[in-house]
């Protein structure tokens, strides 16, 4: 038996659940994926997962971790897509906070040579989530507008490149001041509205947008459905209430809330796009994976005191 060195949990609560241990090195079912790590971002499902958010009952030594970054170390007979020694990218949602982690092969992406490890870490889930929001479940056409919310983070600011590369008409994001020249670098013509000063819907034009990616849900989703045409399109990263599903269908506006599914095919795109330039990602720190380390990064995610990801470095 292979043992190999994690972080894990027995329950949910602060980031003092954590404990480092070792357990027995995973081998890959027939469609699996052994993934030797080299680098997981923190993002906020990581914080949630850690917290019991997701109404899973806790079980012992649970492994978290959204995203994996490496090279493969062994194939399951089925996978013949993927060589051992390629480098790879994925987001199984768990079992990351560790040496290495097996994931299912359809859910693995092809990592270019240009991209580091850090960088694909903190594109990965963030990137993948804002993608698929603008193409797979708002599917924005070219001269059509969006709102995006929340620009300067990791969904809205791949949700923003992606409207971009779409050819939208107009697209519009909600900022805190200090991000709106950070959002302007990707092109000045969107327009920022600052939330702390203003109301984004009293600033749109009521009824005026083709789509929208909602991420706050609420009273924020309400205000979102006010400035979507009749015949409008939605997405939101967060369940939508009863109200804001009245309001929704009272102006024949189609989509709801949408979940990010991994694929080979999105991440691939999303990493050769970084590899070509036609993607950015913020990263602010740089660390080594320990325990230390990932309970700090845990608590930037959930004070949101910096912009970008906090990368853990095996």
């Amino acid at each position: 038996m292979v043992m190999m060195k994690a972080i894990a949990q027995d329950s949910f609560g602060d980031v003092d659940v954590y404990y480092e241990t070792e357990v027995t090195k995973p081998v890959p079912a027939a469609d699996e994926v052994l993934i030797k790590q080299a680098a997981v971002a923190m993002d906020p499902y990581d914080t949630k997962f850690r917290a019991g958010a997701f109404g899973v009952p806790a079980k012992k030594a649970m492994i978290g971790g959204s995203t994996v970054t490496g090279v493969v170390e062994a194939l399951g007979e089925q996978v013949t897509d993927f060589e051992i020694g390629e480098r790879v990218v994925a987001v199984p949602h768990a079992g990351a906070y560790a040496e290495y982690a097996v994931v299912p092969a359809k859910m693995v992406g092809h990592l270019p040579a240009k991209v580091t490890f850090e960088a694909a870490a903190a594109l990965a889930l963030g990137g993948q989530t804002g993608y698929q929001a603008v193409v797979d479940a708002l599917n924005l056409q070219a001269g059509e507008s969006i709102l995006i919310h929340g620009g300067a983070g990791a969904v809205g600011y791949a949700a923003l490149q992606t409207a971009l590369y779409r050819g939208a008409s107009k697209i519009y994001t909600t900022a805190l001041p200090t991000d709106i020249d950070y959002i302007h670098e990707l092109n000045a013509d969107i327009v920022a509205i600052d939330f702390t000063k203003s109301n984004f819907a009293d600033v749109i034009e009521e009824s005026s947008v083709d789509t929208v990616v909602e991420i706050i849900g609420g009273k924020n989703a309400l205000g979102s459905i006010k400035v979507l045409k009749d015949g409008g399109r939605i997405v939101s990263t967060v369940p939508l209430s009863d109200e804001v599903k009245a309001a929704r269908d009272a102006k024949h506006i189609s989509g709801d809330y949408y979940v990010m599914q991994s694929t080979t095919t999105v991440l691939t795109q999303l990493m050769e796009r970084l590899a070509s330039d036609d993607y950015k990602v913020a990263i602010a720190e740089v660390l080594p994976f320990n325990l230390t380390n990932l309970q700090k990064g845990h608590t930037i995610v959930e004070q949101q005191s910096v912009r970008g990801k906090v990368v853990l470095k095996f």
